[in-house]
């Protein structure tokens, strides 16, 4: 799925990496472990595409999609809810809700067949990919990140950083990435929250069909 080969990549003088190779397979799970300062991050920047190396090259199959929590995702702010930001995740079905109420509010002026032919069209398209039930599967993963039900409804803004980091991990979660890139994913979770996240982790294949994960500790 993903291959790195011969990679360098300095700061400097130093040598981050030099020659390394790492091979991701489907269905891998990949922990990094060191003390601070020894690439960790920097590796998992590079396989974004935020770093280019030095050296060597990364190849991914086309199917691959990446999603990276990184500790700068603490500074985003939002006016929109909590719920908002992470169904935000859902892009293909946001954009065909949006049509959909588009068409609606259409109708409200101008009652066609041809209106109401595309209204079905799209409300079918939506039923398929599961559209209908989001919301609920969007208030499940905050939950269980310790969110409350009342909290779903406030402002992202109105919520420290570390709480912050959560939504951001559950928009990650809901985007069903093939490679997950998770950067010290727990620094922000009190027990209960790491708990349901290491269940969540474990059963993400059944979840979602796939799963590829590189975690950084």
């Amino acid at each position: 799925m993903l291959s790195i080969n011969n990679l360098s990549f300095f700061f400097g003088e130093r040598a981050m990496y030099d020659s390394a190779n790492l091979h991701i397979k489907p269905n891998d799970k990949i922990g990094l472990i060191g003390a601070n300062g020894t690439g960790k991050s920097t590796l998992l920047r590079i396989i974004h595409g935020e770093y280019s190396p030095d050296g060597g090259s990364i190849s991914k199959s086309k199917d691959c999609t990446i999603g990276f929590l990184n500790q700068d995702l603490l500074s985003y702010l939002s006016e929109e809810s909590i719920l908002e930001v992470a169904m935000q995740a859902f892009e293909k079905e946001n954009a065909i809700q949006k049509k959909i109420n588009e068409i609606l509010e259409q109708m409200e002026v101008e009652y066609t067949d041809d209106l109401l032919d595309k209204l079905t069209k799209l409300q079918e398209e939506f039923d398929i990919l599961g559209g209908y039930g989001l919301e609920a599967k969007t208030e499940a993963i905050l939950e269980g990140l310790g969110f409350s039900t009342q909290d779903l409804r406030k402002p992202l803004k109105q919520f420290s950083g570390g709480w912050r980091m959560r939504v951001m991990l559950a928009k990650i979660l809901l985007a069903k990435p093939s490679l997950l890139l998770l950067d010290e994913p727990t620094n922000h979770l009190d027990l209960p929250s790491i708990l349901w996240l290491e269940e969540y982790i474990y059963n993400y294949q059944e979840q979602w069909l796939s799963f590829r994960m590189i975690a950084g500790f």
